[in-house]
């Protein structure tokens, strides 16, 4: 990561403005690294449209300085940025917004352009295709420079009535995955980028999958549908003297075998080194949700774990069982089963283990190749 003197001096003046949804939170440490490796090479500044509680947990955000919109009895301080009501442009702009969100969201959002134009950025990008990328698309017509947005899982899947009109608006549009780049063209006819997700392998400390005794299983993720946790949990339980350990908020789930409990950012790498493998039977939610490839998957690879996963949406372009096991999604006997050849074979959870930590490199699955991916979409590579 950047010193954050080096950080703090390249994000003097111009570059990339990051519109954030929420700041800070546990669950979007991917898109704090990529800032950090972005902003090495080129100034940028970040705003963030709310905050959630799962924040207090995260202890790796960026460097950058992080501001928000005046909020509470500190809105007077939106009043400069209503003058954006006088001009055709910025009735335009409100009135789109005031469909798709709050309407004090929407004077935010005109803010949001002063911000940009007291900033002399150059371009706008957002994570995930809904309010933060509304906000962007709103201030990039206000300011006239570009806006980019990066579209990941539940944005793609669970669209909200904007996604297409934001799609077609974005210069890039970026997918993490190959299969949501073809989903996107399908949909929406709009062309994306892929530029996946990546890991830094130096934070982790390589895993020992190949060692003798019970079978130590970890799983790292958010307790929603798409990420199969139940079907997990039901195999473990199956299965005697397995045991996990779940990195999630989700203490229903806790017994004798099965340890539950989030962590900061700075602890995830000592839960995988200390298991053998890592497990995460992702889904097509019901509602249609699904995940891109999910970047605790990489992780572990990164650990040299192997790992046990589903052939849903991006997942096979990066596993397959070279480094770990197919499972299929809601079938918890299935997993058992897979669960005690696993455990049965230390030699083979080595041998996939190595593969999963050198395959990280091999495709330049790393936050630098992210950062770079990223540069060159952006034409400033």
């Amino acid at each position: 990561m950047p010193q954050g003197s080096t950080a703090r001096a390249r994000a003097e003046a111009g570059g990339v403005l990051y519109v954030l949804r929420y700041f800070p939170t546990l669950t979007e440490t991917f898109v704090y690294r990529e800032i950090d490796a972005v902003a090495v090479r080129v100034p940028v500044h970040a705003v963030a449209v709310g905050e959630r509680a799962d924040g207090a947990l995260q202890d790796e955000p960026p460097e950058v300085v992080v501001s928000y919109p005046p909020r509470g009895l500190r809105a007077v301080g939106l009043a400069p940025a209503l003058r954006h009501l006088a001009t055709p442009e910025g009735r335009r702009a409100w009135r789109w917004l005031s469909r798709q969100q709050r309407p004090k969201d929407a004077a935010r959002a005109l803010w949001l352009a002063d911000r940009a134009r007291a900033l002399g950025v150059t371009r706008l990008h957002a994570h995930f295709a809904g309010e933060a990328a509304e906000w962007a698309l709103v201030t990039a017509r206000l300011v006239g420079v570009p806006f980019g947005v990066t579209v990941h899982a539940a944005d793609l899947f669970k669209p909200r009535p904007a996604l297409g009109e934001v799609l077609r608006a974005a210069d890039p549009v970026v997918a993490v995955a190959e299969h949501h780049r073809q989903a996107i063209a399908a949909r929406y006819g709009v062309e994306a980028t892929v530029v996946r997700c990546g890991v830094d392998p130096a934070r982790f400390p390589v895993a020992r999958p190949g060692d003798e005794g019970p079978l130590r299983l970890v799983s790292v993720a958010r307790p929603v549908p798409k990420k199969g946790l139940d079907t997990l949990v039901a195999a473990v339980r199956a299965v005697p003297g397995v045991r996990l350990r779940l990195v999630a908020d989700a203490p229903r789930w806790a017994t004798d075998r099965v340890q539950i409990g989030a962590l900061p950012p700075s602890e995830v790498p000592a839960a995988l080194a200390a298991a053998h493998a890592f497990v995460l039977p992702c889904r097509v939610a019901s509602d249609g949700d699904r995940d891109g490839v999910p970047v605790a998957l990489l992780e572990a690879m990164a650990a040299g774990l192997p790992v046990i996963t589903t052939k849903v949406a991006g997942i096979p372009e990066v596993v397959d069982e070279a480094v770990g096991w197919w499972v299929p999604p809601d079938d918890p006997e299935a997993l058992a089963a897979v669960l005690r050849e696993v455990a049965a074979d230390p030699a083979e959870r080595l041998r996939r283990g190595r593969a999963a930590r050198e395959r990280i490199g091999a495709r330049g699955l790393t936050v630098e190749a992210q950062a770079s991916g990223l540069l060159a979409a952006w034409g400033l590579a």
